[in-house]
């Protein structure tokens, strides 16, 4: 049964990049690429609320969904405020902060996750304070990190999406 619900779940990512394919990234790409990770975040910090495989599946697909058009309009952006000459550093530097991101993370958070949020979801005070309604166990200890993480993105963004810097770039890279 996983196998086909990821086989599904495959089609958002599909289906997110035809919708760049025919419709395009509309006229502020550095909009669309806040406004998607906030559609994110805020599904990252309600997909774990409880343990539901129609969450899950809603909240993968979103995610799936939205992932070709976030790259998409970030490679447009990148394109557009990065002068010709200096794009493949540019590029360059940003594919290795990506790709250092992903064992970075987990390198950090895993010990945080083994060490404060599964135990508190187990057998710590997380079962008492949120247990009757979020759930208990090794499971929920994770998905207590996602619920937080979520949380953050979300402030994040919306300070982002305050910021000068997004006023600056947004009709940047709009022209």
């Amino acid at each position: 049964m996983w196998g086909l619900l990821w086989g599904v779940l495959s089609t958002a990512f599909i289906l997110g990049g035809l919708a760049v394919a025919r419709f395009g990234l509309g006229s502020n790409p550095v909009r669309l690429i806040v406004g998607l990770n906030l559609v994110n975040w805020i599904v990252c910090s309600v997909f774990t609320i409880q343990a539901s495989i129609v969450l899950l599946t809603v909240g993968c697909f979103v995610w799936l969904l939205s992932m070709p058009i976030i790259e998409a309009a970030e490679q447009t952006v990148l394109q557009r405020a990065i002068p010709l000459e200096r794009q493949g550093r540019v590029f360059g530097f940003a594919m290795l902060v990506e790709n250092l991101a992903s064992p970075m993370t987990a390198f950090l958070m895993a010990p945080l996750a083994e060490t404060v949020f599964i135990p508190w979801m187990t057998d710590g005070g997380g079962v008492d304070l949120i247990g009757g309604w979020f759930g208990v166990g090794t499971a929920r200890g994770i998905a207590v990190m996602f619920t937080l993480a979520g949380l953050v993105g979300v402030l994040v963004t919306i300070a982002v999406w305050r910021s000068p810097s997004y006023r600056r770039l947004a009709p940047a890279a709009a022209s």
